[in-house]
């Protein structure tokens, strides 16, 4: 076969591989070769970058470092050459002698774990063939069958090079049409020829696509790439760790309130608090960068993010973490791309007025350190944040707006489950009693939300002469004096018994600003444990986790204790009260021990199975004495208080 050159190029064998194939029993050792081939702006590149910070890998660089002649073309424009100047002949001599080149070099056993190839030789024919269909306008199919005659001189060297690779092929999308869309939309400019090409070149990967092809879609970058990684056998990569966790990070100007967050988040909700630039500066030391930030942004935020990952993974008991400051709006955008929905950006605003006063060296200070960050594009992360906190007022508004994003990301949205009230088998007063207040607030024009019965009315566990009525109203602050009117209306169908209500805001549920016992509540609504007697079209119940549930709780165990304590010094002793908050410490206690009583005598019962030879009152505790109810609760309280000396 004539093959055409350009450029003054020495001669190349059709076959240089070839030539050099090893005998058998050759025990020379080649280094585990890893091609990463697929379309244009799939993330080729980005993945070999990661592969090399996180392996040490040796990237073998682009094919034009492999033949002199790309020289030559790119002199006189290289889409011109590749689309229209060069015989197609050339074209593919050029391809295939640089693509065996460089395999040539990956098997020669370079000094490293790992060699990474930008595009393995399923791409030499794929890139031949999409040329081939737009230079001559013909269909793929026939394309590829003539860029199959073109390649033939070079068929045992190419089959020896792709049995050296472990080629991992990334689609865009399993659809070509779709995956040519994609890799067009990321270009600036596009021109028909070269459109025509991508549609072409994803077509032909389509078809030659196997089963294991990784399709990256509009996946984050690092999840793409804990796939790739798990495609990997020799040698073993491990996955990223950082995709199942959650960052939070922090931008905003100076003395906006980042650190005031960082504080609230950390000992609020137990978020491991990082800074941006100490984790640079790990980067900068592992990597023997003298200067990080002379790298492109999205090479900053990769070495970021491998950071990140590379703690993660040694602290895999730690699930949230913050980051600050966020001082570039292009630094940010990467981190997006990488981390996807792991990573929650949270700009804090504040007027510079407000900013200025809480500077502690002056505003002048405040002014210069806001001139910096500006110039990095701090200020531009508000238009990408995913929240924008107003931060102008104080700390206490600060700390519900960021309890919000927290029980946004981490309490799903449940719709409660209802029944009538009279499937709760209470006394008729009682049933005629919540009818009325269903009927009565929930007009259209009131904001009530939710009706619900808790305590032991909720679990046929009610106590005629014993328990109160227990009822949950979540409705909006301007509904209270509707509220209080259709109690006026109905107190007297309830007939002498205490009513125990309670009243909250949506914002109260959202933020988890509620006590341990209505956040249990809450919980059990949620999971459709606890009914409600009625709920608005569409609303839904924030489903509190066990873990926030439980850390609540305990701190709660203080105030039964205390309460517990001022009601055993009454005289005489209200031995109802006594005996309820004895069972509230006492499920306080078991609650810390995984075992969940929602009834107070059988909370009782198990924790005196826990605390030893224990006076529990009898299953129906109107036929306990005072006596015996002051017993038990004293003991209660006694194993409390034991629990708190390690003297004791």
């Amino acid at each position: 076969m004539h093959v055409l050159r350009s450029g003054g190029a020495a001669p190349l064998s059709t076959d240089p591989i070839g030539q050099s194939e090893p005998t058998r029993g050759d025990t020379r050792s080649h280094p585990a070769i890893v091609a990463l081939s697929g379309p244009d702006n799939v993330g080729k590149t980005t993945h070999a970058r990661l592969l090399q910070h996180r392996t040490g890998a040796r990237n073998l660089g682009p094919l034009d470092d492999y033949d002199r002649r790309w020289q030559h073309a790119k002199r006189n424009g290289l889409a011109d050459w590749w689309f229209d100047t060069a015989p197609i002949e050339e074209v593919a001599d050029v391809l295939a002698c640089s693509y065996l080149a460089r395999s040539a070099t990956a098997q020669a056993g370079a000094p490293a774990p790992l060699v990474l190839i930008d595009r393995g030789m399923t791409m030499l024919s794929a890139s031949v063939a999409a040329t081939i269909a737009v230079r001559e306008h013909t269909p793929v199919e026939p394309a590829a069958e003539r860029a199959h005659r073109l390649l033939a001189p070079y068929a045992s060297a190419i089959a020896q090079a792709q049995r050296a690779e472990d080629e991992i092929l990334l689609l865009h999308d399993a659809d070509p049409l779709r995956g040519a869309r994609m890799a067009l939309a990321r270009e600036h400019t596009v021109t028909a020829v070269y459109r025509r090409y991508q549609h072409a070149l994803n077509e032909h990967l389509a078809k030659l696509a196997p089963g294991d092809a990784i399709v990256t879609g509009e996946r984050p970058i690092l999840t793409v790439h804990a796939d790739l990684c798990a495609a990997l056998t020799s040698p073993a990569v491990r996955p990223p760790t950082i995709t199942s966790r959650w960052m939070i990070a922090l931008g905003g100007l100076s003395e906006c309130g980042k650190s005031t967050a960082g504080h609230h988040l950390q000992h609020e909700h137990g978020v491991t608090r990082l800074k941006i630039g100490y984790l640079l500066d790990l980067a900068a030391a592992r990597h023997q960068l003298t200067d990080i930030y002379a790298l492109p942004v999205a090479e900053q935020a990769e070495l970021l993010a491998l950071e990140l990952d590379a703690y993660a993974h040694a602290h895999h008991y730690q699930q949230t973490f913050s980051i600050e400051s966020l001082h570039s709006h292009d630094l940010t955008a990467e981190l997006r791309k990488l981390l996807g929905d792991a990573l929650t950006t949270v700009y804090l605003d504040a007027d510079p007025a407000v900013r200025a006063r809480r500077g502690t060296r002056g505003p002048t200070d405040v002014a210069e350190r806001d001139r910096v960050k500006r110039a990095r594009g701090a200020d531009r992360v508000r238009g990408i944040a995913q929240y924008v906190i107003d931060n102008n007022r104080t700390a206490a508004e600060l700390g519900h707006a960021l309890d919000r994003l927290m029980r946004d990301r981490l309490w799903p949205r449940r719709s409660p489950r209802t029944v009538l009230p009279a499937g709760l088998g209470l006394p008729d007063h009682l049933t005629g009693f919540l009818d009325h207040l269903v009927a009565v607030l929930t007009r259209p024009d009131d904001t009530v939300h939710l009706i619900a019965v808790t305590g032991s009315g909720a679990r046929g566990k009610y106590l005629d002469g014993w328990s109160d009525l227990d009822v949950l109203i979540v409705a909006d602050p301007p509904t209270l004096p509707a509220i209080g009117a259709a109690l006026r209306q109905a107190r007297g169908r309830l007939a002498g018994v205490k009513l125990g209500l309670t009243v909250l805001a949506p914002a109260e549920c959202q933020a988890g600003a509620l006590t341990s016992r209505l956040l249990y509540t809450l919980a059990q609504i949620a999971d459709g444990a606890l009914p409600a007697i009625w709920v608005a079209s569409g609303f839904t119940v924030p489903h509190p986790d066990t873990d926030t549930v439980m850390a609540r709780t305990r701190r709660d165990g203080a105030t039964a204790a205390m309460d517990l304590r001022r009601l055993l010094l009454r005289d005489p002793i209200d031995v109802r009260a006594v005996y309820k908050v004895a069972a509230l410490l006492a499920k306080i206690v078991l609650r810390c021990e995984g075992e969940l009583h929602v009834a107070d005598a059988d909370a009782l019962v198990a924790f005196g199975k826990l605390a030893g030879d224990l006076p529990v009152a009898s299953s129906d505790p109107r036929s306990g004495a005072a006596e015996q109810v002051t017993a038990m609760a004293e003991q209660v309280l006694a194993w409390w208080l034991a629990s708190l000396d390690p003297a004791a």
